[in-house]
């Protein structure tokens, strides 16, 4: 059973089962009739609050087993002695930015947030320890943009894109630029927490061998697939839609969304973002 938010149409909020992509460990309260969640604004109706822990790291070469663990989600422990994990948001929704700011505030992070590509830019300062969230489509410098104009000044900042569902394209372009992570709209909150939660451990060094399981999951369900659906699971981590698919394989495009379905169960995938993110890793961990 999944609860969903009605009366809006920028968030999803609310998660019943583990699911596959999110942290393991997860579990989701659903409230009682009338109980409120200071987290939420007037406009979204109260479904549930996430709680557990992050437990899954992207590394860029390799994994290890550690004993450490990774912080509860109901609140981030800033280390000691070490400036603060800082969530840099660029959203230039005014509403959207300011319910992601609350909902990672609660959490006792650090944000700071802009309007534009070029405010956060300026005000960036090298080495602080953080992850960038970033809408790819941003009024003037663009959300791909400023990622390669960082990448050109060797900012090593885990950047979270967010993307609507056109703009997979240049999500995809992104995530080979070097991309943490990204995620589609309409964007659910556990989602970006789930994100966030990634790159903090990315950057604490915070591990934990369950991810190793879920990339051994990964390869078993790809070895699952038939040589077609490979071939277009490829396509679409290479950013092609299900009718430049269709061109490129001389079949209907009924016939690739029949594929990308088949796909999409086998890998108990949730939606093309977390497909995409289990074929990086795992083509990540295939190339060593």
């Amino acid at each position: 059973m999944k609860l969903f938010c009605t009366n809006t149409s920028l968030f999803c909020f609310g998660v019943s089962e583990c699911r596959r992509g999110a942290p393991p460990g997860w579990t989701a309260t659903v409230p009682t009739p009338g109980q409120q969640f200071p987290l939420l604004p007037p406009n979204l109706a109260p479904c549930g609050i996430v709680t557990g822990e992050v437990f899954m790291q992207r590394k860029r070469r390799g994994l290890r087993k550690t004993e450490k663990k990774a912080p509860p989600l109901t609140e981030f422990e800033q280390p000691k002695k070490r400036k603060p994990f800082t969530v840099f948001l660029v959203e230039d929704d005014q509403d959207v930015r300011a319910t992601l700011v609350e909902a990672l505030k609660a959490l006792k992070l650090d944000v700071r947030d802009y309007m534009t590509a070029m405010e956060f830019y300026r005000d960036y300062r090298e080495r602080t320890p953080g992850v960038l969230v970033l809408d790819l489509r941003l009024p003037g410098m663009t959300g791909l943009e400023l990622q390669e104009k960082l990448a050109a000044d060797k900012f090593d900042l885990p950047i979270v894109m967010i993307s609507g569902h056109a703009d997979v394209p240049m999500a995809v372009r992104a995530m080979k630029n070097g991309a943490f992570d990204f995620l589609c709209k309409p964007l659910r909150i556990d989602d970006l927490i789930a994100g966030v939660g990634r790159a903090y451990a990315y950057f604490y060094d915070v591990e934990d061998d369950r991810f190793t399981d879920d990339l051994e999951e990964t390869e078993e369900s790809i070895n699952r697939l038939t040589s077609r659906e490979r071939q277009v699971l490829d396509m679409v981590v290479d950013g092609l839609s299900s009718r430049e698919i269709a061109a490129e394989l001389d079949v209907s495009t009924k016939t690739v969304e029949a594929h990308r379905a088949r796909i999409n169960d086998k890998m108990r995938a949730e939606n093309v973002a977390h497909l995409i993110r289990m074929s990086f890793a795992y083509r990540e961990e295939q190339n060593g």
